[in-house]
């Protein structure tokens, strides 16, 4: 099965299901939803054709750009210390230094799509024309999709499990599981569960999608290794560092994303497809292009091409920090000129093949900075790149970290061996450490490995680390750590999170 381009349809879509677009009405008692129209759901949802095309578009759903659009790539990143905001078209610079309230902003789009989760949950049983392999594949892609879009977001909203600063904490997140299909939600009544309770329910939706679920989709669908996957880092986040070796090696089991090496690493990112995907969003046809403003091509680069200064892109509004560059052993002398005889600008790299990723950007848009090339038109337009959510070499690094956290030294020997399969795959010589040193490696590698794909801010989250960066650090007691709730969502059993 292929995933079809929804993208432009999902309108017709959400009318058949009758959805909420948006949590933003405010009630002393309530929630209060803005219905497509009086389509009800059993009338729409009853043949194979209409749920297939429902559960295509809770996909299509994951492009927003407060999804993976953009902001839980680029925000994140944005409000972690490897990255610096040029401030060329405005954007990312308050998030960037960390202002009040400048933060991601998945809720209203993620609630909504869970919603269009439940109700198809809800409808499959009764489709008639379907047959039984159909509805548990509908069944194990859904919970793997709920699933991912509660981690997203308990984990931007509430504190990860393993640092909570207790006299700030408000809980997690509200838990649904069944649809609604009213314009009024008195029978919603949102609270926060405690944050506990929402992990559970993440734990519960993706063991249940690995029973459900074949790696026979592709990288774009969920499969069994992306459920596997998933709930590896899911497991990482609640410090479970059993389940998170077990899950971190059934996915590499699976065989689904090849691990890259020195050799091919710079082509697996100019590939449409990554092969190291285990779960990718993917973009597919120039109409789902997001623009020049919003993509994360324009967001990392101004670039069209690599290694071609004088032909100016996007705005790169985000680039690495001097931190990230030093870490990468990058080094820059003269910037690039453009004129009757172009230069090249001057960069130094040392034998890490991640920092060839990283290059001087575009002449045009003032001083050119080091920018980052990940998302460079991979489908063969610029700003049209899919988006990997989940690599293979994630599974080595939470194992290498989970094993560590277990104690012993004959978990160590194992943390130290995934360690190595990433930095010998890099391109570097494996090393030897032990102890505080071993950790300290495993996590700096994460950072290099994962730089520009939104993981470091919330890796300083689960550790309870400090944000170290200019023009200020933001402690981790600090209200900023959390993403803040809207407004307009806030009522007597929804409490806002603390400092906002």
């Amino acid at each position: 099965m292929q995933l079809i381009n929804l993208k432009k349809n999902r309108g017709w879509i959400l009318a058949l299901l009758v959805l909420p677009l948006s949590f933003n009405s405010c009630s002393k008692k309530e929630i209060t939803l803005e219905p497509r129209q009086s389509i009800s759901s059993d009338k729409a949802l009853t043949s194979k054709n209409t749920v297939q095309a429902a559960v295509n578009s809770v996909y299509a759903g994951l492009k927003d750009g407060t999804l993976y659009g953009r902001d839980v790539i680029a925000i994140s990143d944005a409000l972690s210390d490897i990255t610096r905001s040029t401030n060329r078209s405005g954007r990312l610079t308050p998030e960037n230094n960390n202002n009040s309230r400048a933060h991601l902003l998945l809720w209203s789009v993620a609630y909504e799509l869970i919603n269009e989760a439940n109700l198809i949950l809800e409808a499959i049983p009764s489709v008639g024309d379907a047959s039984a392999a159909d509805k548990s594949s509908w069944e194990g892609q859904l919970k793997f999709l709920r699933g991912l879009l509660y981690f997203e977001l308990v984990r931007a909203y509430a504190y990860i499990p393993t640092a909570v600063i207790t006299a700030n904490d408000k809980g997690g997140v509200p838990v649904k599981l069944t649809g609604t299909t009213s314009s009024t939600l008195n029978a919603y009544s949102p609270k926060r569960e405690a944050t506990a309770a929402v992990y559970d329910q993440i734990y519960l939706d993706l063991n249940s999608a690995i029973t459900f679920l074949d790696n026979s989709l592709g990288n774009g669908l969920a499969t069994k290794a992306g459920a596997r996957a998933l709930l590896s880092r899911v497991a990482l986040y609640k410090g479970d560092w059993a389940t998170c070796v077990t899950q971190s090696t059934a996915a590499i089991g699976e065989g689904v994303g090849t691990l890259s090496t020195s050799a091919n690493y710079v082509s697996s990112w100019r590939s449409a497809v990554h092969p190291e995907s285990i779960f990718e969003v993917k973009f597919l046809t120039a109409s789902e292009n997001v623009g020049q403003n919003t993509s994360l091509q324009t967001s990392f680069t101004s670039l069209v091409t690599p290694g071609v200064s004088c032909s100016l892109g996007g705005f790169g509004d985000l680039v690495p920090s001097a931190f990230l560059l030093t870490q990468l052993g990058i080094t820059s002398g003269a910037a690039p000129t453009c004129g009757t005889t172009p230069v090249p600008g001057v960069i130094a790299r040392g034998n890490d093949v991640r920092a060839q990723l990283y290059e001087w950007g575009a002449v045009g848009r003032g001083t050119p900075n080091i920018e980052c090339t990940k998302f460079l038109g991979r489908n063969g337009g610029i700003n049209l790149d899919n988006v990997p959510v989940i690599r293979i070499s994630e599974m080595y690094l939470n194992r290498a970290e989970a094993y560590y956290m277990q104690g012993g030294a004959a978990n160590e020997a194992l943390a130290l061996a995934d360690l190595n399969k990433i930095i010998t795959n890099r391109g570097m010589t494996a090393v030897v450490a032990t102890g505080s040193a071993l950790l300290a490696e495993i996590l700096r590698q994460d950072m290099l490995e994962f730089a520009f794909e939104g993981h470091r801010f919330f890796d300083l989250k689960r550790r309870g680390q400090d944000i170290v960066k200019s023009p200020a650090t933001v402690p981790f007691n600090d209200f900023r750590i959390l993403a803040p709730i809207p407004t307009s969502d806030i009522d007597v059993n929804l409490v806002q999170n603390f400092g906002y």
